[in-house]
């Protein structure tokens, strides 16, 4: 029987789904990246959705065979806002199995699988479903899914030898346990954002310490023992060539002495294993943004290598484009592009 002739059930996940549905998604990229493509694994699969302190959202299209013919997931996140913690979905891992693709169209396979994990979002009371999709699944969305499209990302540049400032008295060292002085930590950054994700001790750990390859270094900056500010590296990113992101940022009012420590030192880290340069990505509005480009940091569009749009749906009228424009303080690790 032909793979598109076989019916298809859509359905939330079960327990048991996630080798149907990495099978799919091997199948998928592969076919996307070509030969450099690494299978995920089960234990990444595991990490991403099982064990996320905040659950998963998952709905698939399965087959009369097993086979997971269309999915649709994301990654909830706790989000501070002006009106109590929410939470925010982002959106990863869409995608229709080649053999089904026929139905893309009018509306499809993609959108069929997509409407019903919306409505799941929306009972369960979630603010902001986002994501950033490729175009052809960008254009699909606004014309079935409501996408609203915020911003293309920007990268900020910097070269590893630009010249950066003494910061006597402050010592820079790699986090590899985080405690309590990471949630104070928080609670003072948090005094002066308005909305962004709960950078508590274990959602970070999650994010950055658990995540199978250890693919994330975390550097704090302390001054007698206590912490100062911290940023998260990784040394693998590939959306800009030749360079070391700094995924995540949390230093409270901006101290200049933890921030010119911490780039010190991530420039350090870039130069040990032959990169050239620094980038980030921070909202345009943000503080972070201003004293960034400040300190040397220049604006790539990301148009200029491989556009990021960063597209979302409104399901809180209060966090509506407005506010997300003027308010909403992203780091490339609020996405799967870290």
């Amino acid at each position: 029987m032909n793979a598109t002739a076989l019916a298809t059930t859509i359905r939330p996940y079960r327990a048991g789904d996630e080798h149907a549905i990495l099978a799919t998604f091997n199948r998928v990229f592969r076919e996307t990246n070509g030969a450099g493509y690494v299978d995920r694994s089960l234990d990444f699969w595991h990490w991403q959705y099982r064990d996320n302190p905040e659950g998963h959202r998952i709905s698939v299209a399965v087959t009369e065979d097993g086979t997971v013919a269309a999915h649709y997931a994301g990654v909830p996140m706790r989000v501070a806002t002006p009106h109590g913690t929410r939470v925010f979905v982002h959106i990863v891992d869409s995608f229709v199995h080649p053999e089904h693709r026929a139905g893309l169209k009018a509306p499809g396979l993609f959108v069929t699988t997509a409407l019903p994990w919306f409505k799941d979002c929306y009972a369960r009371g979630d603010a902001i479903p986002y994501g950033f999709p490729v175009p052809r699944a960008e254009r699909i969305g606004q014309r079935y899914l409501h996408y609203h499209r915020l911003r293309s990302l920007d990268y900020l540049c910097r070269a590893v030898d630009a010249p950066c400032a003494a910061t006597p008295g402050i010592e820079v060292r790699q986090m590899h346990c985080l405690d309590r002085q990471v949630d104070a930590l928080f609670a003072e950054f948090a005094a002066t954002h308005t909305c962004l994700t709960v950078r508590s001790a274990r959602y970070l750990t999650w994010r950055y310490l658990e995540v199978p390859g250890q693919p994330f270094e975390i550097l704090g900056a302390y001054r007698h023992g206590e912490l100062l500010g911290l940023c998260v590296l990784s040394l693998g990113n590939g959306l800009v060539p030749d360079a070391v992101a700094i995924v995540d940022w949390m230093v409270p009012d901006l101290r200049s002495e933890a921030v010119a420590a911490l780039l010190a030192a991530a420039a350090e880290r870039a130069q040990s294993i032959a990169r050239s340069r620094l980038f980030t990505v921070f909202a345009e509005s943000s503080a972070e943004f201003a004293r960034f480009c400040d300190l040397g940091f220049v604006v790539l569009p990301s148009a200029a290598l491989f556009e990021r749009r960063l597209t979302y749906q409104v399901y809180e009228h209060a966090l509506g484009e407005d506010f997300l424009r003027a308010h909403w303080w992203y780091t490339l690790g609020d996405s799967d592009l870290a």
